[in-house]
């Protein structure tokens, strides 16, 4: 009788699978302009109004309150209104 180890078989490598491949997000689309005013134009277009706030926003943590101002209208409304009270006062004083 044999006394050494039974020689086995060796079992496959099994269900063989297909590796995973993820795929590439699309990149955004980027409409180009056809003419170069007009890619100036659109930067242009909304800066405006992140640098007046951010004027806005530091002249007022700095203290320069002069900046603060408003627009054109407000101080146009302000002064009339300041007019107004001085015409009221002189007729009062009449």
């Amino acid at each position: 009788m044999a006394q050494g180890n039974l020689k086995l078989k060796s079992k496959g490598k099994g269900r063989v699978t297909k590796r995973q491949s993820n795929l590439r997000a699309a990149a955004p689309v980027i409409i180009k302009p056809k003419k170069a005013i007009a890619k100036q134009a659109y930067n242009l277009r909304k800066s405006v109004g992140s640098l007046n706030g951010t004027e806005k926003l530091i002249s007022s943590r700095v203290g320069h309150l002069e900046i603060i101002k408003g627009s054109r209208r407000q101080i146009e409304r302000e002064q009339k209104e300041a007019k107004k009270k001085a015409a009221q006062e002189a007729a009062k004083k009449k």
